[in-house]
């Protein structure tokens, strides 16, 4: 069995652009942190996947068709989580929650000099 040169890239292709990917998925499954994914893009992403899966398949080619459906389940786990945080987050919550507490307008602090 030979294989193409396309094939070779496709393949190529496939896995550095799942690779990239992989990273935000894990961090967004291990935090739960998503408020920074935008809902929408996410929903067009997991779509325009499903069509490059479809499109894969129906050409024939393999790396289309493997690496469009895995990306498609990644892009369906982060808009999952994404989903789930929306129903769970209050409206009106800051996305940085993490920001120190202001000081007291009443105290002075020393100044060196």
């Amino acid at each position: 069995m030979e294989v193409s040169l396309a094939t070779l890239i496709g393949f190529a292709a496939g896995c550095i652009g799942l690779y990239s990917f992989v990273p935000q998925v894990v961090k967004c499954c291990r935090t739960g942190d998503v408020a920074a994914i935008s809902l929408r893009m996410f929903a067009l992403r997991t779509f325009g996947l499903l069509l490059w899966t479809v499109y894969g398949y129906a050409l024939g080619s393999l790396p289309v068709l493997i690496f469009s459906a895995l990306g498609l389940v990644l892009s369906i786990v982060i808009l999952v989580l994404k989903v789930r945080g929306a129903r769970t987050q209050p409206t009106g919550e800051s996305c940085r929650q993490d920001q120190p507490d202001q000081k007291d307008s009443g105290t002075v602090e020393p100044v060196a000099g």
